[in-house]
């Protein structure tokens, strides 16, 4: 998400500092993995899953100057920069979703584990919501669903994150993508890695 928060190692609060350098580290791999995005998109889709992630994160980097200690206006500016750069549908998801964790966050300085928690829930429920999805249906919202889950038996986000991302992706080998133009490839999907979820995991790996 795809501007989704990824935690870092022992970094156990969410706050300015902490949020920056996530971001940060997010467009770097936003990056290396253009090409691979738009591959993974270009099998099933418009092929511009890359162009979506790098423009929407390279614009929210742009505007890191303008934070707050306020992590609710924050995650509003990265809504409106994500937005700005991504006219996708798939951009729009992730604005809406950063927009609707803003509202959350609202004068909120650090977000502890449960804000985090609520963050995971609030992407997955837009998504789902706006996007017209299911868990099951193979989509980056069964890797958030999994995040969430993982999230909820354990504190130590040391890998969390990447493993869970991975296993997310196991999970539905060998299964169909059953929503947007996905579904007009059929079987042939079954063979494939949802785009979404697949770039959420390789986002994921610098953590």
């Amino acid at each position: 998400m795809l501007q989704v928060i990824v935690l870092f190692g022992q970094i156990k609060m969410l706050n300015k500092k902490n949020f920056i350098f996530i971001l940060e580290k997010l467009f770097e791999q936003s990056k290396v993995c253009y090409d691979e995005f738009n591959s993974a998109d270009g099998k099933i889709g418009d092929g511009d899953l890359g162009i979506t992630i790098l423009h929407g994160l390279e614009e929210i980097n742009k505007n890191i100057d303008s934070f707050s200690e306020d992590m609710g206006e924050n995650f509003k500016i990265c809504s409106k920069a994500f937005v700005k750069r991504s006219g996708s549908s798939f951009g729009t998801l992730i604005a809406f979703s950063l927009m609707n964790i803003a509202k959350n966050l609202n004068n909120k300085k650090e977000c502890n584990h449960e804000d985090i928690i609520v963050i995971f829930k609030t992407a997955l429920n837009t998504i789902m919501e706006r996007g017209k999805t299911n868990i099951g249906d193979k989509t980056i919202a069964d890797t958030l669903n999994l995040f969430i889950q993982k999230l909820e038996e354990n504190k130590n986000y040391s890998e969390l994150f990447k493993l869970a991302s991975k296993e997310a992706l196991q999970n539905f080998k060998g299964k169909q993508i059953l929503v947007g133009r996905a579904r007009m490839f059929n079987e042939k999907t079954k063979e494939l890695d949802d785009p979404g979820m697949y770039a959420l995991s390789k986002l994921s790996e610098i953590f």
